[in-house]
């Protein structure tokens, strides 16, 4: 007896419709139909619970349907093959982010001890006090002239960046009455030290950037500006870099 004339005989034997039959697997009128007519063949979950639904052992229903038979055998092999690969690679990338997640601790761990311990020297050297009040380092060369930098410590460990978010030094001085701030931020793509001027109202608050011409005649109005830029970028590499 082949599996669609068993499906059929299990259905009639219990005076139920195709429609009925349906519902309770919870497929078409037209998908029993084709069960019935082999057009196609139930998948393994599908058998498994019209066995266990309707008391009869695969054994039975599948008997001498060796077309069923080999899709089960198949469909076996196939998902015994898939949870072996799905395992493996669960394996293997638990091993991977294990293995990452130690390269990056260590790599973390380092780049934190290096960083704020080259920082603390570099204020030190510097010549720079913490303002408590401000919340940030501070070294005044006179009233109205000085450097500050920002309070650093290292990024979370999760945050996945190897440097402090903010690596700046800024100077602040007074020229013709002008609130003038340089900015230093690093060095660009060709390793030259980047710095940005500005001018700041009477309170402190951004008005405009100097334009490359502006600077020379800043320049060339207060000559200590060229030092100061040199000075500046020295202190930016003892304290980051």
């Amino acid at each position: 007896m082949r599996l669609g004339q068993t499906i059929t005989d299990i259905r009639k034997e219990r005076k139920m419709t195709q429609e009925e039959f349906a519902r309770i697997f919870h497929v078409t009128r037209q998908t029993v139909s084709n069960w019935e007519k082999e057009k196609n063949y139930p998948d393994l979950e599908t058998l498994i619970f019209m066995s266990d639904e309707f008391n009869i052992s695969l054994d039975v229903m599948l008997k001498e349907d060796k077309k069923m038979a080999k899709k089960l055998n198949t469909e076996i092999t196939f998902s015994k093959r898939f949870k072996k690969n799905a395992i493996l690679i669960l394996v293997c990338t638990v091993i991977a982010l294990v293995i990452c997640g130690g390269g990056w601790g260590i790599a973390w761990k380092n780049a934190k001890n290096s960083l704020e311990a080259k920082f603390n020297k570099g204020i030190e050297m510097n010549g720079f006090r913490f303002d408590e009040q401000l919340g940030y380092y501070k070294k005044i060369i006179n009233e109205e002239t000085y450097y500050t930098l920002p309070n650093q410590s290292m990024p979370e460990y999760f945050d996945f960046t190897l440097h402090f978010h903010n690596a700046t030094l800024n100077y602040y001085m007074m020229e013709n009455g002008d609130n003038i701030q340089i900015l230093w931020s690093g060095r660009d793509n060709e390793g030259k030290m980047q710095h940005s001027v500005y001018c700041l109202d009477e309170y402190g608050r951004y008005e405009y950037t100097f334009s490359e011409e502006q600077v020379e005649e800043l320049i060339e109005i207060n000559k200590d500006t060229s030092k100061i830029l040199k000075d500046g970028e020295k202190i930016y590499e003892s304290v980051y870099e």
